[in-house]
């Protein structure tokens, strides 16, 4: 057993004497380095034995004093250090599964988005019906408001009353709601379908 050895063993072994915290750790850490060091039971008995009947020498005290207080704050400063890399690590990972999430969102939100119907102008993307030539609609809503574009935020370009008919060229529907597809003035218009009864 070397000098280095023997004073990391006794660093251990003095150790046992602290809380129970602290003297759970050095057993283990006297029993992991006794058997690095090839020691055996009797051979630690022995050691303690020839140690008390040597008597206490205050040189020898105050080194393995020092030696534990050298270990003490390695490992206090190594505990540290690891209680710091799984903070961040900690903090990564929350920041990845919420940047993961975010993007799932803005992902549904855009696909919604689209699926309602983003586009305000009718195409042939939209859900439509063509008509026959000729269909007429009959107003049956006492005033029916005929708009630019298939969306009640458009312009409003007339105001149909109950029982007048016009032409409807198809159907379309935009953001769940079913447009008829009229002309009114010369001008292409829409109205709510629900407006309209189909002849």
């Amino acid at each position: 057993m070397t000098d280095d050895e023997a004073q990391r063993l006794a660093s251990r072994v003095a150790l046992l004497a602290s809380d129970s915290g602290e003297a759970e750790a050095a057993g283990r850490a006297v029993g992991q380095l006794a058997v690095r060091m090839g020691l055996t039971g009797g051979d630690l008995r022995a050691i303690f034995m020839r140690g008390v009947a040597g008597g206490s020498g205050t040189p020898a005290l105050e080194d393995a004093y020092k030696a534990m207080r050298r270990d003490r704050d390695r490992l206090l400063i190594e505990g540290a250090k690891l209680r710091q890399q799984l903070t961040k690590a900690r903090a990564t990972a929350q920041m990845g599964r919420l940047l993961a999430i975010l993007g799932l969102v803005a992902a549904i939100a855009g696909g919604a988005y689209a699926w309602v119907g983003g586009s305000q102008q009718p195409s042939a993307a939209s859900i439509a019906r063509t008509l026959a030539a000729g269909v007429v609609g009959l107003v049956q809503a006492d005033a029916a408001l005929v708009y630019a574009r298939p969306d009640r935020g458009a312009e409003l370009l007339a105001a149909l009353h109950k029982g007048e008919r016009v032409v409807v060229r198809r159907l379309i529907w935009n953001r769940l709601v079913q447009w008829a597809e009229i002309e009114v003035g010369g001008q292409t218009g829409y109205v709510q379908a629900a407006a309209l009864h189909l002849m």
